[in-house]
């Protein structure tokens, strides 16, 4: 039985259209003797929520300040918007499927994340109510699996005293992969894969050895957003992951594509 974990970003699971498409495409796969792990983010909607309610997000080096006000929109915009919206999308599909948060039978221990120096900040920056990984059992989704049911996890987590803290869900995608076995783990993001200049189709970079990343980085090919993904996908991958794909949300079928070597652009992350 192959092992495959899915990230989608909040951009990807923007409209019910792209959902609906997203979630076909995995209902296809489960089809094919696979078991599916899901993750989402919701980075953009959690942000328009917010300030629909009049409260501005706070980002220090385009990362998320989360106080007390910040976690209740999380809770409501990743565990019960996003994750209700894919729930339905997957269901309506013929996916069986389960959503719950990474807290869920503490699947996810976290631990707050203390002060920490970032670049471009003078000071160490205290995140609030954020979660750095602590321990992962497996147990829940085991259960799940074996049941038959594809989970659909959110990124919030609790601490050993209960307390709810916000994860980062690509951080929540390489927490669980490196102390659970799977053979492959895609990301599908707005763009398919790596450029080294987004305007020029001809700079995508279709494989990727880990150990050329920092190059990649240092030699400026990637910027922006991509550094931080590339870097966790980094990790991932020498955790022990088989391969990580970069696979575009635009895409019919980005996912079982990604994994049956179909056409299409997708970047290929292998040790």
């Amino acid at each position: 039985m192959r092992r495959v974990l899915v990230k989608y970003g909040g951009a990807a699971l923007a409209t019910a259209p792209d959902r609906r498409r997203l979630m076909a495409d995995l209902a296809a796969v489960t089809a094919t003797d696979v078991q599916l792990l899901v993750v989402h983010g919701g980075g953009p909607q959690a942000t328009g929520l917010a300030r629909r309610l009049g409260h501005e997000p706070e980002f220090r080096s385009g990362r998320r300040v989360t106080d007390a006000a910040m976690l209740e929109i999380v809770e409501m915009s990743l565990i019960g918007q996003v994750g209700g919206e894919l729930l339905a999308a997957a269901l309506g599909a013929g996916l069986r499927a389960v959503a719950t948060p990474a807290a869920a039978g503490r699947f996810v221990l976290g631990v707050r994340r203390p002060p920490r120096q970032v670049a471009g900040e003078s000071e160490p920056v205290d995140f609030g109510l954020v979660a750095d990984a602590k321990a992962v059992d497996p147990h829940l989704v085991e259960h799940l699996w074996a049941g038959g049911y594809t989970p659909i996890l959110s990124s919030p987590v609790v601490d050993a005293d209960g307390q709810l803290l916000n994860l980062n869900a690509d951080t929540l995608v390489r927490s669980i992969a490196t102390a659970m076995p799977f053979d492959d783990v895609v990301y599908v993001a707005d763009v398919p894969g790596v450029f080294g200049d987004l305007k020029r189709p001809e700079s995508h970079l279709a494989e990727i050895p880990v150990s050329s990343i920092a190059d990649l980085i240092d030699d400026g090919v990637v910027q922006g957003g991509m550094i931080a993904k590339l870097d966790e996908i980094g990790l991932v991958v020498r955790g022990g992951v088989g391969a990580a794909w970069i696979v575009g949300a635009g895409d019919e079928a980005p996912v079982s594509m990604a994994l049956a070597g179909g056409p299409g652009l997708r970047t290929r992350i292998t040790a």
